[in-house]
C-alpha cells in the first residue's frame, strides 16, 4: 500500500502480523509514495475482516508492498490478485509470493487497475484499494467499481484523512482515522 512518504531504505520492511506467514518480513523498496499500511492499523482491519478471509478471494488495488494482499493469504485467503502498475514495484510483490511460496494461490496484474478486466473485480469477495492520495484516485475507484462489486462482496478503501469521498452505492461498515489516513470497510447496497 501506498503512504505519502516512505521513510524505509531498501533493506527496511514490516512484518506479516498474523496467520501462517505470522512475522515473516516483507522488504520495501524506497520509492517516492510507496507507504505501507501500519501494523496497528493492519491489525485493526484484519481484526474487521476476520469472518470473511478464510476461502476467500482478494484483489489488492494499487498493492504497493502487497502487505495487505500477502496478510490476507497469511491468514487463510484462497486466492489474491495483486495489482501494481509500476513495473519495479510489481516485480518486488513477484519475489515475495515466491519466496512465500504462494505461486498458486496468487496472481500479479502489472496493470493500470482501471483497465483490468471486470471479471477479476466481479469475483473478488475482498477489496483492497489504496490508491495515492490528493489526486482524486480513491473517489475515481469508488465510482469505478460500485457497478463492478458483487453483493456479499466488501471493500477497504484508504484515503487522505481529510479526504471526504461520496460513499454513494456502499454502506459503511466501520471506519478508522489515523495519522493521515482514513480507511473505510464498505459493503455494496442493493
Amino acid at each position: 500500500m501506498k503512504r505519502e512518504t516512505c521513510k524505509h531504505k531498501s533493506t527496511a520492511g514490516i512484518r506479516i502480523i498474523g496467520g501462517s506467514l505470522k512475522r515473516s518480513k516483507i522488504e520495501v523498496l524506497n520509492r517516492v509514495g510507496l507507504r505501507p499500511t501500519p501494523n496497528r492499523v493492519r491489525e485493526t482491519l484484519f481484526n474487521w475482516l476476520m469472518p470473511f478471509i478464510p476461502g476467500a478471494s482478494i484483489l489488492d488495488c494499487f498493492a504497493g508492498s502487497g502487505a495487505l494482499g500477502l496478510e490476507a493469504l497469511s491468514r487463510g485467503a484462497f486466492t489474491c490478485t495483486f495489482v501494481e502498475q509500476d513495473p519495479q514495484i510489481a516485480k518486488h510483490i513477484e519475489s515475495n509470493i515466491e519466496r512465500f511460496e504462494l505461486h498458486t494461490h496468487a496472481n500479479l496484474l502489472a496493470n493500470d487497475v482501471f483497465e483490468i478486466p471486470d471479471e477479476v473485480v466481479i469475483h473478488a469477495d475482498i477489496i483492497f484499494a489504496d490508491p495515492p492520495f490528493h489526486y482524486g484516485i480513491s473517489q475515481k475507484f469508488l465510482t469505478w467499481v460500485k457497478d463492478k462489486v458483487h453483493q456479499d462482496s466488501r471493500l477497504v478503501i484508504e484515503c487522505g484523512k481529510h479526504e471526504t469521498l461520496n460513499l454513494e452505492g456502499f454502506e459503511i461498515i466501520k471506519e478508522l482515522k489515523t495519522g493521515i489516513d482514513s480507511l473505510h470497510l464498505l459493503r455494496p447496497i442493493s
